[in-house]
């Protein structure tokens, strides 16, 4: 069977398999006899909130989602222009059975995607995603071309945005920012109207960028992707910290009033040892995914905690958090989830845990940031033939041997193949930067003799 969705939804280019309008028709169908199904085994409302990013793209696809989850008998809820965190809390604040998030994430403007959330606010998980699949593919649904062209009319949720910042205002324990200066990058995203008002309303004095999108802009040259224009900005501002978000929300990059630039990484090392200076992190664990800076793991066990790794994604940080009964874990990338306020990874309230640690400490970032040293990292990706398990190669193994041995205990490696690409990523880190090149590249080659593509 045909793969639909990759590790965060549904991701492609509209007009383009898989979003296609007769594509993105069936997805709606499907999900709505996923509904129904739900329907029978929780009793709960059959029921579908939509939300969308500021991408042009979002209008066509959501009146096609509208049209065809509507014709199953299934109602539709609006949430207007929202992001994917905001969206996953008015899941769960409506009670209803699915959330559905028009975005693309960090990607081009022209790219867009399909994520869906359950009843709880998580994402959904993949084996429901697989049985919307399996109907997708299965030639049960037949196109109705009168309601692939034509929009059904949905209930709008009045002030969506109002309720999400009130609710991420909640989160704040009573923070007072009066006297913080914060630079804000929106990325033209699904933030632009929501995080200059969280700051400004917390007392901060909020100097907003890249807040006005024109459906074609989102992403460009900007946000997480490219924080370093934020952290001029502060500069320039003299102001006490800044945040570069990605277009639909759920991910930040951070500077500190230097212009020193902190990613997940950073904000997992700082939150986390305040919480467990205050025995505030349960079990004393966090839970990271294996991209994650060697120095990240020699902070948190040097103050007596333990780190769990995932693979990549934050889908599997927060089912991670969940087994584990945990708080708290993200990704190198931004992405970092605080279970005791959202089911999924959400920006703002990133943002909102270290001022809470800037104000319970009196310190300015630039001084919590040194709680960790980053190791140098160094990654080599090589394109190969074939996705042969690297156990499964004995040169291979005997270069991974021969090179923890010259690590001796101070850095590490780790190789993986890409998820969506004919490739191998090679990564060394440690505090040696010649040490680590010179054995991120002899591993490389060897991958490279083994089952490399000559070009």
């Amino acid at each position: 069977m045909t793969k639909l969705f990759g590790t965060d939804g549904i991701r492609g280019t509209p007009g383009e398999h898989p979003l296609t309008d007769e594509m993105i028709y069936k997805i709606g169908k499907a999900s709505a006899n996923l509904l129904h199904y739900q329907k029978g085994v929780t009793n709960g409302q059959l029921k579908v909130i939509i939300g969308k990013d500021t991408r042009l793209s979002c209008q066509k696809i959501e009146d096609i989602l509208v049209s065809a989850i509507s014709s199953c008998g299934v109602e539709v809820v609006l949430a207007g222009t929202i992001s994917t965190p905001g969206l996953a809390f008015l899941t769960k604040r409506f009670k209803a059975l699915m959330g559905i998030m028009i975005s693309a994430s960090h990607n081009k403007a022209t790219d867009n995607g399909i994520k869906f959330f359950s009843s709880t606010g998580h994402k959904l998980p993949q084996s429901q995603e697989k049985l919307i699949e399996k109907v997708v593919f299965s030639e049960l649904i037949e196109l109705d071309v009168l309601s692939l062209n034509s929009a059904t009319a949905a209930l709008q949720i009045e002030e969506a945005q109002r309720i999400y910042i009130d609710f991420l205002k909640s989160r704040a324990r009573h923070l007072d920012l009066k006297g913080l200066k914060i630079v804000v990058d929106c990325a033209y995203g699904a933030l632009s109207d929501i995080a200059p008002l969280v700051f400004q309303e917390l007392g901060a004095q909020v100097y907003p960028v890249n807040n006005q999108p024109n459906g074609e802009n989102i992403n460009l040259n900007c946000g997480a992707l490219h924080p370093e224009n934020m952290a001029r900005l502060v500069a320039k501002y003299n102001a006490d910290i800044g945040f570069s978000y990605d277009g639909d929300g759920d991910r930040v990059i951070m500077s500190d009033e230097k212009g020193n630039l902190l990613d997940g990484d950073y904000i997992m090392a700082i939150v986390g040892l305040h919480f467990l200076q205050r025995n505030l992190l349960p079990k004393n664990t966090i839970v990271t995914t294996v991209m994650s800076n060697y120095g990240l793991h020699e902070a948190i066990a040097k103050a007596g905690g333990v780190i769990i790794q995932t693979d990549v994604g934050d889908r599997n940080v927060a089912e991670a958090l969940i087994e584990n009964n945990l708080l708290m874990g993200g990704e190198q990338s931004g992405h970092v989830i605080f279970l005791n306020h959202s089911t999924t990874g959400d920006a703002i309230i990133v943002c909102l845990e270290i001022l809470k640690v800037m104000k319970e400490t009196g310190k300015k970032l630039s001084e919590l940031r040194q709680c960790m040293y980053k190791c140098p990292q160094v990654l080599i990706n090589v394109r190969v033939k074939e996705k042969k398990p690297f156990e499964q190669i004995p040169a291979v193994q005997e270069r991974i041997s021969l090179s923890n041995s010259r690590l001796n205990g101070n850095g590490r490696l780790l190789l993986r193949y890409s998820g969506t690409e004919p490739v191998a990523r090679v990564m060394v880190e440690g505090r040696n930067k010649a040490l680590i090149e010179e054995i991120a590249n002899s591993l490389a080659e060897q991958i490279r003799q083994e089952i490399g593509i000559n070009e």
